[in-house]
């Protein structure tokens, strides 16, 4: 299978949820399997952001699928939460990635030298585990639900503090950047960076921004 695809067009796609020492660590152990693969260092993609994010919210790997692996290409990932968390989303990459004559492996997943079986195989998979995603959520509420009961619930640990706070200011400030580019660059979830932009640092929404008088205050839209 590798060896039947020169190493001119073989790719890698690499991601991270965050910037923290342990996903670096997790960065470099991705790198070092695709390379036993074949996959040239410059033909790595990395990218630090969601996999819940559609394809679309992921530039690095839009650009990937949509500008760079053309027909007979191989697209490697080291495991398959790395370019998709849902069925769905996965589907969507598999339909795309076919259309183009792309090959694709993820290397978690048994593979074949037949791409339609590796298909089959990879969809099958993608669904089980979604379905198990899904079971581990439901424990999860359900254990919080007895805690509470219990009183023995303390709730999650937040993750802003004053360093995160100050680089979402700073960015959104002096470089202007998106609530979704905020997201990426600090490995945080969208819904914390409005969090913070909204009761941290009191920006409102740009809907609600045009129907204050003028004069009542110097708040920025999100």
């Amino acid at each position: 299978m590798f060896e039947e695809v020169s190493k001119s067009r073989k790719f890698g796609y690499a991601r991270v949820s965050s910037q923290t020492q342990n996903d670096n660590s997790s960065l470099e152990v991705q790198k070092e399997e695709l390379t036993q693969k074949g996959v040239p260092l410059k033909n790595i993609r990395v990218e630090v952001g969601s996999a819940a994010d559609k394809i679309q919210e992921r530039p690095i790997f839009y650009h990937l699928i949509n500008d760079e692996l053309k027909e007979n290409d191989l697209l490697l990932v080291t495991k398959i939460d790395r370019c998709s968390r849902n069925t769905l989303e996965f589907l969507k990459l598999q339909e795309r990635l076919h259309k183009k004559g792309v090959r694709f492996i993820s290397l978690d997943l048994p593979y074949s030298n037949d791409m339609a079986v590796n298909q089959l195989i990879s969809t099958n998979l993608a669904a089980i585990a979604t379905f198990e995603n899904e079971r581990r959520k439901d424990r999860q509420r359900q254990g919080i639900q007895a805690a509470k009961k219990n009183g023995k619930y303390i709730g999650r640990r937040t993750v802003i503090d004053k360093k995160l706070i100050s680089q979402v200011q700073d960015l959104k400030e002096n470089k202007n950047l998106s609530i979704t580019e905020i997201s990426k660059i600090t490995g945080r979830a969208r819904n914390t960076i409005y969090k913070i932009l909204k009761q941290e640092l009191g920006y409102i929404p740009h809907s609600r921004l045009a129907n204050l008088k003028a004069g009542l205050g110097v708040f920025t839209p999100l």
